[in-house]
């Protein structure tokens, strides 16, 4: 029998780190069904899905809550199997400016639709005489309601302002 939880860390840490939790979990049976981790300088944060025999738990989430230099929360979860028709990825590209994740979260929330992922970067572009700007770029994972069509929100975001493209991903 397995069980599954959820690991929540925060602090410092460096990717030898990660890969000690990762073999740990290994040798006890277990995997990351998934993962986010992201690092800035020496400080990480991450969330990460495990799965692992029932009788190897302890031991594993052990191993999390012993970090010396890290904050863990550790949730008992279950494997939740989505209807892969509902989640989508999209990209989605415009010219930077202020308030645009507030203004795609908000459409989103406002239809229901569960930001399952978003990673934003902002691309700074300096241009021939004096002109610079900057670029902002979302990958962007979504679970749609049964009502809603990708199609339709794709609409939707590109009318946030006539620059907008979003791009559905295989």
């Amino acid at each position: 029998m397995t069980t599954t939880f959820i690991a929540n860390f925060v602090g410092k840490a460096s990717p030898s780190t990660i890969k000690k939790l990762a073999a740990i979990t290994h040798e006890n049976g277990g995997k990351w069904l998934i993962s986010k981790v992201n690092f800035i300088e020496d400080q990480v944060a991450a969330v990460i899905k495990v799965e692992l025999p029932k009788e190897n738990a302890a031991v594993v989430k052990q191993a999390f809550s012993e970090q010396p230099e890290l904050l863990v929360q550790i949730v008992d979860s279950s494997i939740d199997k989505f209807n892969a028709d509902t989640i989508f990825h999209i990209r989605l590209d415009s010219n930077d400016r202020a308030g645009i994740v507030n203004e795609i979260t908000h459409l989103l929330d406002d239809q229901g639709i569960d930001i399952m992922d978003m990673d934003c970067q902002r691309v700074f572009i300096a241009g021939g005489g004096g002109v610079s700007s900057s670029l902002f770029s979302a990958e962007v994972t979504l679970r749609l309601p049964a009502n809603v069509q990708i199609s339709d929100v794709s609409k939707e975001l590109e009318s946030l302002s006539e620059d907008t493209r979003v791009i559905i991903q295989d």
